[in-house]
């Protein structure tokens, strides 16, 4: 009935070490990779959103993505596949539908430009920390604009 009692060897003892060794610098190793951005940029941004009918809301922006899955913590792709970072930007505004599920607005970044973007549709919603910490979905084209306070890199 019982299983029968495996010798602890020197042999068994190593192969625990080692597969304990394995994953535990394994783990640390992808924990590590995930939690940095290796160009340096920032995610977890404060912002204040207003919706289309003119509700203000304080947000913590963790991401972009599609209904789906978030793809990016610190940026967003326009259709020309150019990465534009989130915590570069001042502001996004004039936000509207754009051709095959894309959005158009105009991007204000830090150095003061402004620039009319197409961002893709993969990049459409929004991931925003909720009121209780839980992830909640936003869709942009529900925001009339999205303000990023002046904070240094």
């Amino acid at each position: 009935m019982f299983a029968k009692a495996v010798p602890v060897t020197k042999t068994v003892l190593t192969r625990i070490a080692v597969l304990a060794t394995i994953g535990v610098l394994g783990g640390t190793g992808v924990a590590s990779l995930a939690s940095q951005d290796p160009e340096g940029h920032r995610s977890s941004l404060r912002a204040t959103a207003i919706l289309t009918d003119g509700t203000a809301r304080s947000i913590t922006l963790q991401g972009v993505g599609c209904n789906l899955s978030m793809c990016s913590r610190v940026a967003i792709e326009n259709v020309k596949l150019d990465r534009l970072w989130l915590d570069g930007l001042t502001s996004i505004r004039e936000i509207s539908q754009g051709p095959a599920g894309s959005v158009k607005a105009i991007l204000r970044f830090k150095d003061g430009s402004e620039r009319n973007e197409s961002i893709i549709s993969g990049n459409r919603v929004l991931y925003v920390e909720g009121r209780r910490g839980a992830i909640e979905r936003l869709d942009i084209t529900s925001l009339a604009r999205i303000d990023f306070p002046e904070t240094s890199k």
